[in-house]
């Protein structure tokens, strides 16, 4: 068995025991490689269920490698390439105001866009935009979003990539999604990822629906994430059902396209490796006695010297970026190494995902890394993601890091 057939084997094993085993997930596809190169691995389903005549009945379909996944706030990635592509142009300059930049946003006309892009800006909107009762009470939400006065230790936020895509389109002068076609879809024949899932592919999309909490003794399963729906509430409302694209989460690719995205970061096809470099360098995070803030780049995490809390795999450097989207993806990208992971995972379909609060979760029978079934009200046993994203490190990033050492994608930093 050579060291590349090994490592492979570990992975699938590792893809085994989360999905199989423990159950966390449904389905997952994990990708990884450098400028030139990718693998992926697939496991799972694409749906379990459906609910017929009023109860659930199995359905499954397998993952295929042009399924469509959701990827939530790996939306983000997106936006911050438009931004800094602006900036590159110099179109934008890190030091501007943001309601200079866009005069709808007067309660920011004294915040920076670098203290935007890093979370430095706590934002906050007077009421929450998903609760709103229209498209037009949600965007003036967004528009009278304001700074917070208070630090903050928990940074990360939909808001800040919210406000910027705006950002993107007053500068630019084209609606969002047609920017990233033009800029980052066109450029990377990225053909496989929509705002607007065409109905040819919807029988290839990832089934969200059917996710199940237990707040405070309730139990709730949310059957109104429509397959070809964002997950995200705030892009549901946001997004008029396709015709516009919120700027943190709304997208839906396949694997390759993702792929292709790390790849074109990497490769300096969308940007120069000098405004890469900037994403993954630390700007907020800070610890000690008993205090821990939030280690953020520009929209992305950056690494953290606390484990549990790091979004940026323990093997990449300082560099390295991350982001998660809640339906169970993950990106992660070093520009040293020049090598990127990437997780595409369905931790909601069929999914107790929330049990609040947490300490309850033995009370319902959870084993303590959160795995297990649950016995619902109408008698059947559902599966728990609960604390699916605290088992990333040991059961993917680490047999990918054995993989990459393995191709020799690692060794390829001085060619790039």
């Amino acid at each position: 068995m050579t060291p590349h057939t090994a490592a492979m084997a570990a992975l699938r094993a590792s893809m085994a025991e989360l999905v199989l085993k423990k159950g966390m997930l449904t389905g997952i596809t994990v990708c990884y490689g450098n400028a030139q190169h990718c693998a992926s691995e697939s496991i799972g389903m694409a749906r379990e269920v459906l609910v017929e005549s009023g109860g659930f009945e199995e359905a499954p379909i397998a993952i295929g490698k042009d399924s469509l996944y959701d990827i939530a706030s790996l939306t983000k990635l997106f936006t911050l390439v438009a931004v800094l592509q602006l900036i590159h142009r110099g179109e934008i300059a890190f030091t501007d105001p943001v309601g200079r930049l866009d005069k709808r946003f007067q309660a920011l006309r004294d915040c920076s866009l670098i203290d935007l892009m890093s979370y430095e800006a706590v934002l906050k909107t007077p009421e929450r935009v998903d609760a709103q009762a229209s498209v037009e009470a949600a965007k003036h939400q967004v528009f009278q979003t304001y700074r917070a006065q208070e630090e903050g230790s928990r940074l990360y936020s939909d808001m800040n990539a919210l406000v910027l895509k705006y950002l993107v389109e007053t500068v630019s002068g084209q609606a969002f999604q047609i920017y990233l076609q033009d800029r980052i879809l066109a450029p990377l024949d990225m053909r496989e990822t929509y705002v607007k899932v065409p109905q040819e592919k919807m029988g290839k999309l990832l089934d969200y629906n059917y996710e199940h909490h237990i707040i405070c003794g309730r139990f709730n399963v949310l059957d109104r994430i429509i397959p070809g729906l964002p997950h995200d509430p705030k892009a549901r409302r946001l997004g008029e059902s396709g015709a516009n694209l919120p700027g943190h989460a709304g997208l839906f690719s396949t694997a390759g396209d993702m792929c292709k995205l790390a790849m074109g970061l990497l490769s300096g096809a969308l940007l120069p490796a000098d405004m890469v470099n900037l994403i993954g360098c630390n700007r907020t995070g800070r610890m000690g006695d008993g205090y821990y803030r939030q280690y953020m780049g520009l929209i992305c995490f950056a690494k953290s010297p606390v484990r549990r809390l790091s979004e940026v795999p323990s093997w990449m450097g300082e560099r390295a970026f991350a982001l998660s989207g809640y339906t169970g993806n993950h990106i992660a990208i070093d520009p040293d190494l020049g090598v990127f992971d990437l997780f595409l995972g369905n931790r909601c379909h069929n999914r107790l995902s929330l049990v609040e609060p947490p300490e309850a979760a033995a009370s319902f029978g959870l084993s303590d890394d959160g795995s297990g079934e649950v016995l619902w009200p109408d008698g059947r046993r559902v599966k728990s993601s609960f604390q699916y994203v605290h088992y990333k490190d040991a059961l993917l990033h680490t047999p990918v890091h054995d993989c990459l050492k393995a191709t020799g994608w690692l060794e390829t930093k001085g060619n790039r």
